[in-house]
């Protein structure tokens, strides 16, 4: 079964097993005085109840991407360094498309702008496109990369692949 949880900053939620449903209930917010973080629970199967909280630091950029980026496999001590790479790149903003700043003719695309001819076209070592081949996206080209999920999910591939290949998984963004 295939569990596919999107949750928003400042929301929680509860897991259930109930039969061999797994069924999610939205509960209110935790009453705060101060908000001084906003919390998102990290999306568990319901085998692994009780849920974990991660809190989301008040002077995050872009604190609307942490869950997302959590759903599409980021661990939670990535995503301080996360957050930077999305607010200097895109300024939080899935729609942004750079194609006049490269000296090669490439663009960068999305959140954490992903460089088409890098790794979405094909080259000699990956003819389908790196992140297809991967399985990060699952058509030619690099239109999927304007949604934000799959942005994420494709620089979460990019990061672990610097982080084998060059021990720095930031490489790719010149972190």
């Amino acid at each position: 079964m295939e569990w596919i949880i999107r949750l928003f900053a400042g929301l929680t939620a509860t897991f259930a097993l109930v039969g061999f449903w797994g069924v999610s209930e939205p509960t209110p917010p935790p009453p705060t005085t101060t908000p001084v973080t906003a919390l998102i629970t990290l999306p568990i199967a319901p085998e692994t109840v009780p849920t974990t909280t991660l809190p989301i630091p008040a002077d995050a950029l872009c604190p609307q991407w942490w869950a997302l980026a959590v759903e599409a496999g980021w661990t939670p001590d990535l995503l301080p360094t996360l957050d930077y790479v999305m607010w200097r790149e895109s300024r939080c903003q899935p729609e942004a498309h750079n194609t006049t700043l490269n000296r090669d003719g490439s663009a960068d695309v999305g959140l954490t702008q992903i460089n088409d001819r890098s790794w979405c076209k094909g080259t000699r070592w990956y003819p389908g496109g790196y992140l297809q081949t991967v399985g990060a996206l699952s058509t030619v080209g690099c239109e999927q990369l304007f949604d934000p999920y799959l942005n994420l999910l494709s620089a979460k591939a990019i990061y672990d692949y610097a982080q084998t290949t060059n021990g720095n998984g930031w490489q790719p963004w010149k972190l």
